[in-house]
């Protein structure tokens, strides 16, 4: 628990830090850039409510065990899709650190922090927008 906790505290300064030499800077950062820093996090959101939405629909309510037995196929694919979206967000914000602070380090590279810092940040708000979805739901999904 303890691990975990320093973990995220360290991901969340990492990105606050990144942000604050960004501004500080005032680097030009292209508006592209910025907006696919926020495609993984947006997508992953996106696909994450709309399979409870499918889910819900699909089998009448929430599963009652874990596993996706019995699922149709199309609610199997959208399972997949969001998982992956999910998994390439968690990959991203667990190299984000790493990736801030080479930026940081190389002047040719500070361009890139705002846009890193922007994925981590947008990253982090996709993770805790996940506590919005029901409880049988999370209980599905993190399990």
């Amino acid at each position: 628990m303890f691990s975990s906790l320093l973990s995220w505290t360290a991901v969340g300064l990492a990105a606050l830090v990144a942000v604050l030499v960004a501004v500080r800077h005032h680097e030009e950062s292209s508006r592209r850039a910025l907006l696919a820093a926020l495609a993984v996090p947006v997508g992953a959101s996106a696909l994450f409510f709309t399979l409870a939405l499918h889910m819900h629909r699909s089998l009448g309510g929430w599963p009652e065990t874990i596993g996706n037995r019995g699922f149709p196929e199309g609610l199997l694919q959208h399972e997949s899709a969001a998982f992956t979206a999910f998994g390439i967000l968690l990959v991203g914000l667990l190299l984000s650190p790493l990736a801030l602070l080479l930026c940081a380090a190389a002047p040719r590279l500070r361009g890139g922090l705002s846009p890193i810092a922007t994925y981590a940040t947008a990253s982090i708000a996709a993770l805790l927008l996940t506590n919005l979805a029901p409880d049988p739901f999370l209980y599905w999904w993190w399990d």
